[in-house]
């Protein structure tokens, strides 16, 4: 059975160099929730990417590797309610077991939000103060 197009995990959808995972890190717009944490960057390609990094420390292989199936499935299946023009890194916490799917996909949508806004705000233009007259 096919998949619809625009549920398609292809590479364009993907960070794959190390160089992409420092810019994200470097923008440092973090939010963090029990399940992972969400670093996050605006892009100019108008669509979202997601990167993974899960470390030896939260389990061995086959936790690790369910914990990057289960993400990867909840960026694909919800790609179109997270930030548009937004890299993602997602950082599992390490809780000795993965967590069910419904709380992956509600804590990377919350997370997303919560990153994209604050990057906004970090990000905007801030108004400039008006020179002090100087005293009488």
């Amino acid at each position: 059975m096919d998949r619809p197009a625009n549920e398609k995990f292809g590479k364009k959808y993907h960070l794959r160099r190390g160089r992409e995972f420092r810019a994200v890190y470097a923008a440092r717009c973090r939010a963090r929730d029990g399940v992972m944490t969400l670093c996050c960057r605006a892009n100019s390609l108008g669509y979202p990417r997601l990167g993974l990094s899960v470390s030896r420390k939260v389990g061995k292989a086959h936790i690790r590797n369910l914990w990057k199936r289960r993400v990867r499935e909840a960026f694909r299946r919800n790609r179109p309610s997270l930030p548009a023009s937004a890299d993602l890194v997602v950082l599992p916490n390490r809780l000795g077991t993965v967590p069910p799917y419904p709380a992956i996909v509600s804590s990377l949508l919350r997370l997303a939000q919560v990153a994209a806004k604050r990057f906004e705000r970090e990000t905007a233009p801030r108004p400039s103060l008006p020179p002090e007259s100087p005293p009488s």
